[in-house]
This record gives structure tokens, sequence and C-alpha cells, in this order.
């Protein structure tokens, strides 16, 4: 019997942080996408499994965004330029496959090469190899107020940007999997900002460098498996004494 873990990692070199002002999540499921998060445990005794997947680009309350006519807390996700990396994962003799099609999450209009996949020196490259940017104008003008609180709004601060699912093959054996960023050159969010009374829909980068927070899934023993190891260790213990 083998068991995935899913746990919390700093993808790419970029320390986590409680306080970070924004960045991305990486994020699974194993209830059906009833509930994600980025720890999860999968138990495959009894076959391949299959686990749900998802990008969530998050802010923190009051991050500053400074766009073309200044500055402004952020409400609303704007443009994204990148794809992502599963690494140890995706080799069709484990059994590891995609289902289904991915999706741009919340984020509906783009190029199609975000939706890409393709399997480069044993990573899952999701999008392509190169930045692709797939939303040039997530919100029209007049739409913005809906997200700003000097126009009555409420600030979404986390948008979904990638779904898909994911078959994890039982022949895998002992790996570790990870889920991160591979390549990002834009990341844009709107601001709140008044000007002469009517809401700017220029979009920047927040203020601060990205803090991505990854999943790492593993596939360890059992406690079944870890009980019978200690066990003959035990005995051959016991007839070394002897």
């Amino acid at each position: 019997m083998k068991t995935f873990v899913l746990g919390l990692t700093a993808i790419a070199g970029i320390a986590a942080s409680a306080n970070a002002a924004w960045g991305f999540k990486y994020q699974f499921s194993t209830d059906g996408g009833a509930t994600y998060g980025a720890l999860r445990s999968v138990d495959v005794s009894g076959g391949d499994v299959n686990v749900k997947f998802r990008v969530v680009a998050y802010a923190d309350p009051d991050t500053n965004v400074n766009a073309n006519g200044g500055a402004g807390p952020a409400v609303a996700y704007a443009r994204y330029t990148g794809s992502e990396k599963l690494t140890g994962w995706g080799s069709a003799a484990n059994g590891d496959a995609l289902v289904g099609l991915m999706t741009r999450g919340q984020l509906t209009s783009g190029g199609t090469t975000y939706l890409n996949n393709s399997l480069s020196a044993g990573n899952m490259i999701l999008g392509g190899t190169t930045a692709t940017s797939f939303a040039s104008q997530l919100l029209l003008s007049g739409s913005l107020a809906a997200y700003c609180p000097s126009s009555g709004g409420n600030p979404q601060l986390e948008w979904v940007i990638r779904t898909g699912e994911m078959k994890v093959g039982q022949l895998g054996g002992t790996r570790e999997i990870t889920f991160g960023n591979n390549t990002r050159t834009t990341n844009t969010w709107y601001r709140d900002l008044l000007i002469n009374g009517v809401q700017d829909v220029n979009t920047a980068a927040p203020d601060g460098s990205a803090t991505d927070v990854g999943g790492v899934l593993q596939v360890v023993p059992a406690p079944g498996s870890l009980a019978l190891i200690g066990l003959g260790g035990l005995v051959a213990a016991r007839r070394r004494r002897a």
C-alpha cells in the first residue's frame, strides 16, 4: 500500500512568508473539487487515483498597486503570463495522465496555449515552455466599481486562473511530485483609484516580490508497511544477539 501526502513548500527559491503581499497558491483536491488545499493525502492501494489541481492568484488586503495614473490597493486580478511545472509526474509508463481538459478558471479570454501541456526533461509543463499571456482585460471599464470599496464594491483577492485533473499512476513507485511556477513574466492587478470620480482601469504588478506556495506530493509506505519493516529489524537484531 502507498499513500500520497501533499505538503507546503516555497517554489523556485522564493521563501514562504506568513505576511506575503501577493503571489500564487498551487492547490490540490482529493474530494472531487469540494475542497482545495496545499496539504492532501490519497490512498492508491486500490489503483490509480485522480487528483484535481488549480492555481490561485492571491493578494493580501491593502497590497499596493502603482499603475499609470497613481497607486491604490489591489481589488481584482487582471492578467497572467506564464506556465507551471509538475516534477516527477507525467510518465505514461507509471500510468500518469491528465484527465479531461484544463480550463482557465475564472479568467475567460486570451491565448489557447495556456491550456497546452508537454513533457520536457522529466517535467510536465502546463502552458508551454515559454510564457504565454491568456488574459488582456478581465474587466471592462465600468465593471471595476463592483470590486472597489470607494464605489461601494467588495475586493476579490483570490482568483482561480487554472484548473485541471491529473491521474496519479500506482506504478510510479516511491517518488516526490512538486507543483509550482515554471515561467512568469507578467502578473497584474486592478487597483482602487478614482480619477475625476470615475474608476481608473489601469493595471500593474503589486509592490514587492511574489511569494508562491507550492504543493509537494510524496509516495510513502503505508503505516502497516512501516510496522513490518520495524518488526523485521527487531527479528534480525534478536538473531544477531542469539
